[in-house]
């Protein structure tokens, strides 16, 4: 991998199952977006992106509660129909007018608080937020890479959101 060592290392240590996309799935993604996904991206996919089961019910699993897999980005309401949403329930009306097909939302924490990244800003894009009633009206900078987001998140006591009010 060249991305996400880390990532890897921390998942094997706590007892979860990883299933990864297919290259036709992850190809899939890319022509329903019309554009090439980040490389650290399609790391992600293809090692940890499709689903995860947990080994027995005490095991402890990485992204528990986010919606971040295959399903999440490609079925029929993905994270970005979702985002698009609480933009409007929150009458956020200039932010709703920064998503275009650019951005791609690739996760949802509980439906309220969401991460993604601009598809032309390299292989390792810095990651954006936005959380339900949110004061401010940009997109914070969460992380200055996906690989940092994703390490981030699964340390304990760290949280990538730090910067959404």
């Amino acid at each position: 991998m060249k991305y996400l060592n880390k990532i890897e290392k921390i998942l094997k240590g706590w007892g979860a199952i990883y299933k990864g996309c297919s290259s036709n799935q992850i190809n899939n993604i890319e022509q329903k977006v019309r554009k090439k996904l980040p490389f650290c991206y399609k790391e992600f996919l293809e090692n940890f992106g499709y689903d995860m089961d947990r080994k027995d019910d005490y095991s402890r699993g990485g992204f528990v509660g986010e919606s971040i897999c295959f399903d999440n980005v490609y079925g029929d309401h993905t994270n970005k129909d979702g985002l698009i949403e609480q933009l409007q329930e929150d009458d956020k009306i200039n932010l709703l007018s920064l998503i275009n097909n650019n951005i791609f939302v690739f996760s949802s924490h509980q439906g309220y608080t969401y991460a993604f990244f601009k598809l032309n800003e390299g292989d390792n894009p810095p990651i954006y937020g936005y959380q339900e009633g949110q004061i401010a009206n940009n997109f914070p900078k969460l992380t200055n890479s996906l690989s940092e987001f994703l390490e981030l998140y699964l340390e304990d006591g760290k949280d990538p959101f730090n910067n959404l009010d």
